[in-house]
């Protein structure tokens, strides 16, 4: 998209994509009018675009806004060339930590939110070592928690319970049902679902290592 801006615009624009990039939440429309007007937030969207990047739509907690992540083109080639992957053991810890905090909750009927974001039930570093059956020793499972938080990937709730962090609200959509599926895999390997989701990678992309390139820290 080519437009010509004013001074003004032009400065409305930048603060709006300097906010989408740093931070932790979403963004409020209203409190950027290159958000809020269609033009603008259009021009916002093409020069996040110009970077790999895409303009993502989020209510959450009442709050209705954006945020910023990589598009699934370049997702796929980062991971591909091993940038942003997560070691081993954090896309460990991580799955297990959306697997008490996400899946088992709303599988119970605890909540319906379709967000991967939630306010409880938490989880914490010695629950998620009982169910690696002591795989990873306590400093593994501690550092990993550290380097996910530094990601945004954890975030510490009440009484430092641990809880899915912000950077998740930057998965397109794409990303997030490739998550969800990659719990499946995780947790119902044998089962039919699994299956399909097998059979349907095998027939398209090579599949995407970790859980997606993950944003730069701070």
């Amino acid at each position: 998209m080519t437009s010509v801006l004013s001074d003004r615009e032009e400065t409305l624009v930048q603060a709006a994509i300097g906010a989408l990039e740093i931070s932790e939440g979403i963004v409020p429309s209203q409190a950027f009018p290159a958000l809020a007007d269609d033009a603008l937030r259009a021009i916002v969207a093409d020069r996040l675009k110009e970077t790999g990047r895409v303009l993502l739509p989020r209510v959450h907690g009442g709050i209705s806004g954006y945020t910023s992540g990589y598009d699934d083109a370049t997702a796929r080639r980062m991971a591909a060339n091993g940038i942003g992957v997560l070691p081993d053991v954090d896309r460990a810890v991580l799955a297990i930590a959306l697997l008490r905090t996400i899946a088992i909750p709303r599988a119970g009927g605890q909540h319906r939110s379709t967000s991967w974001l939630s306010d409880g039930p938490g989880t914490s570093a010695a629950e998620i070592r009982s169910n690696t059956d002591n795989f990873f020793t306590r400093d593994h499972v501690r550092f990993a928690v550290r380097r996910l938080k530094a990601r945004r990937l954890l975030r510490s709730g009440y009484h430092g319970q641990l809880l899915p962090g912000p950077a998740l609200l930057r998965l397109t959509e794409a990303q997030s049902t490739r998550l969800w599926e990659d719990l499946v895999l995780i947790t119902l390997p044998d089962s039919l679902w699994a299956d399909i989701i097998r059979r349907r990678r095998e027939q398209t992309a090579p599949p995407t290592p970790g859980l997606q390139p993950q944003e730069p820290e701070p």
